[in-house]
């Protein structure tokens, strides 16, 4: 019993909590290497937090980060009321998102949430795909069918 408090309280065992999110940072990565992925990862980080894609991609390519890192910090900035850059600056100094997320926001929900953020994207749940043209008064949204007519 003695044993399983000291690993509880260890240093270690905050680290599983940046071990969840760089896994889940990794797997928002992975999937934006899908093909269109690339569109559908921006598309829902500009939807959950309500920022233009121009201006994501402008501040993803001013940071270097990865797209899952990119939207934990930014998560972690409009929520935590942080600095932008300064999550950034702690990320490329080598710290470990339990020591930056901190006292700032718990990080059990911000786990919830990017979890939740990983799962939308790998379903593609927002994704509809652009609408197809068949000719004058016929479309269709992405797939079979013909302009939603029967016969």
């Amino acid at each position: 019993m003695l044993a399983l408090a000291l690993a509880v309280m260890s240093p270690l065992a905050t680290l599983a909590g940046a071990t969840t999110l760089a896994e889940l940072a990794g797997a928002i990565d992975r999937a934006a290497t899908e093909p269109d992925g690339d569109r559908v990862v921006v598309g829902h980080i500009s939807r959950t937090l309500a920022v233009s894609v121009e201006t994501l991609r402008t501040d993803r390519a001013r940071t270097g980060l990865g797209w899952g890192d990119f939207l934990i910090a930014y998560r972690l900035s409009h929520e935590g009321d942080l600095p932008f850059e300064g999550i950034v600056a702690d990320i490329r100094g080598g710290k470990v998102w339990p020591e930056i997320v901190g006292t700032y926001m718990d990080l059990a929900t911000l786990v919830a949430e990017v979890e939740r953020s990983k799962a939308m994207i790998e379903q593609r749940s927002e994704d509809k795909g652009p609408a197809v043209s068949r000719g004058p008064g016929q479309r269709t949204s992405g797939g079979g069918g013909r302009g939603g007519r029967r016969h």
